[in-house]
């Protein structure tokens, strides 16, 4: 298991999801209350970064397909909702799914110590 300065705690503002680099590997961490959480920058669907989705509550929905994911626990809540932000019909969900599976997202255990914000990337 590898750690990685995120960088000052203080730089992470509450429900403020930032993308950074941490080892070569993309991630969106996001502070919680007192919780700092760390996922993948990578909607499992096809791969496309998941950083620019909004962020209600705990729930980050992907801006590509919106497929949406608990962004504290990886859980994937809903699978392939629609295009570029438009919601398409249930009957289409299927077809936009590519025959995919739902997946949850590759999270990471954020460690935080004299104000500084570390990220241990072996997945949780």
């Amino acid at each position: 298991m590898t750690r990685i300065l995120l960088g000052s705690a203080g730089a992470f503002q509450e429900s403020k999801p930032m993308i950074v680099s941490a080892g070569g590997v993309s991630l969106v961490v996001v502070r919680l209350g007192q919780q700092v959480y760390a996922v993948q920058n990578r909607c499992p669907h096809l791969g496309l970064p998941l950083g620019n989705g909004p962020l209600d509550g705990t729930t980050i929905t992907c801006p590509w397909h919106g497929s949406q994911f608990d962004i504290c626990t990886g859980q994937n809540l809903d699978w392939v909702r629609g295009i570029a932000g438009v919601r398409m019909p249930n009957w289409s969900r299927k077809l936009l799914a590519l025959g995919r599976e739902p997946q949850p997202l590759t999270t990471y255990s954020v460690i935080e110590q004299q104000g500084e914000l570390f990220v241990e990337l072996a997945p949780t």
